[in-house]
């Protein structure tokens, strides 16, 4: 389990940069700047790695000043906001999302901000990182306050709030400003006085019952939570929420703010797609692959099946290049990759892990005779002539197969004797495959 020092001092200073467009070419850099809110990426030690420009604004610090922080955690307000970060922190490392509320104090010294924070790990290269993305509400905080002395200040900027602001009691909704009817899918007098309940998927419903039976019952507030939400138009939409439970005509009454968080569940779905997918042609890399491998090998110890790890290094595709340039073998690349999946079960993956090598997993096999019929299919798939911009090529392949548990139990050697089997098939006269140990 990593856990993070509970002392701010140790930290690797220097070693982050702000991301450049120019510099960080791809999808990374244009999301990040992309975002509104001040992003941080770190290591799982809690070192800065890198962040968007929306940072330095929220922080007050020029990019030279960056460069002598080692981490967000130096910017907290006080030592028990400080220790609440890192135990967030830690659950995030661990691969649990996190929200929370956090209080950060400018360089200056003066200005304490309140902020909202999403902690979630993503893989970046081969290791894992911790994307934090930060909202400063301090305007949101100050205005709720403010709500609770005046009733007409609370009537004219809860309408104009950018946020979604419901009353519900005994489970039914009795007041919704317009940001919240346009959030649940519909006109406000069509939302008022239906049941709470009714705007979450059925499989969800009992969990918020409960979480409505604690907010009457115990009359306390519930944190920044995530649902997803059944709009009036038929629609899912992710939702964050918070709840505050008040007395209204002497009985108990819950306020709710909730937030439309759609595109940023999308784009946090991109961005885990994109860390374990090849951008070409779609099929899953090295890293998904990998841990692929390692669950198939875990099932296969329980149902006592075999699996089969099969290594292809296309043959004759140099040409493709030469004559047409790379476009073309991008181009040609994906069409393998399209006709790897149409030769292989459901059950199976077929991933690209560089260059013009694939692999392929089969799951549940039941023996070398099945394994067979399925690589000569992906074989004589490949082998189709290949026809690009009205130039015909033949490509061939050599492939490597190695068993679980015949050859090994240990999925990182399935891999690696896989792959030396390849080249046994492509050394002995390509275009064929080659089971490990002949």
């Amino acid at each position: 389990m990593t856990t993070l020092k509970s002392d701010r001092k140790g930290k690797t200073a220097g070693t982050h940069r702000l991301i450049s467009a120019d510099e960080d070419p791809g999808f990374l850099c244009a999301v990040l700047h992309g975002i509104q809110d001040a992003v941080l990426l770190h290591d799982t030690k809690g070192n800065i790695l890198s962040y968007n420009a929306k940072l330095l604004s929220l922080l007050g610090v020029e990019e030279k000043q960056m460069e002598n922080i080692g981490s967000f955690f130096d910017f907290s307000a006080d030592d028990i906001n400080f220790q609440a970060g890192m135990k967030f922190f830690s659950d995030a490392v661990e691969g649990r999302d996190q929200v929370f509320t956090w209080q950060i104090k400018k360089t200056s010294g003066e200005v304490v901000l309140d902020a909202e924070v999403f902690l979630t790990r993503i893989k970046y290269g081969r290791k894992w990182a911790v994307l934090a993305t930060i909202k400063d509400i301090t305007d949101k905080k100050r205005i709720e306050h403010e709500l609770v002395n005046s009733e007409k200040r609370y009537r004219q900027l809860v309408e104009y709030s950018p946020d979604g602001i419901i009353i519900h009691r005994d489970g039914v909704i009795k007041y919704i400003n317009p940001a919240g009817a346009r959030i649940f899918g519909g006109a406000a007098e069509d939302i008022l006085g239906c049941e709470v309940l009714s705007f979450f998927p059925e499989e969800d419903r009992a969990m918020i019952a409960e979480r409505l039976r604690k907010l009457y019952k115990d009359e306390s507030s519930m944190p920044v939570s995530e649902a997803k939400m059944l709009r009036r138009d038929g629609r899912i939409a992710h939702v964050e929420f918070a709840a505050i439970p008040f007395s209204m005509d002497g009985r108990t009454a819950v306020q709710v703010v909730i937030r439309d968080i759609t595109q940023k569940k999308i784009q946090e779905e991109y961005i885990r797609y994109l860390a374990l997918h090849d951008t070409l042609t779609g099929l899953p890399n090295r890293d998904l692959l990998s841990d692929r491998i390692n669950q198939a090998v875990e099932r296969r110890k329980r149902d006592k099946k075999k699996l089969a790890v099969i290594y292809i290094d296309l043959d004759g595709f140099k040409p493709v290049n030469d004559t047409l340039g790379h476009a073309a073998g991008d181009i040609a690349l994906k069409k393998i990759a399209h006709r790897l999946n149409e030769a292989i079960r459901k059950s199976d993956t077929a991933a690209r892990i560089g260059g013009d090598e694939f692999v392929v997993l089969l799951e549940a096999v039941h023996d070398r005779h099945e394994i067979e019929g399925i690589a000569g299919r992906i074989l004589d798939s490949i082998n189709e002539e290949l026809v690009i911009d009205k130039t015909v090529f033949h490509i061939g392949a050599s492939m490597g197969i190695s068993i679980y548990p015949d050859d090994s139990k240990d999925h990182v050697k399935l891999m690696a004797m896989a792959d030396r089997a390849m080249y046994v098939a492509k050394n002995g006269g390509k275009n064929r495959y080659i089971f490990c140990g002949g």
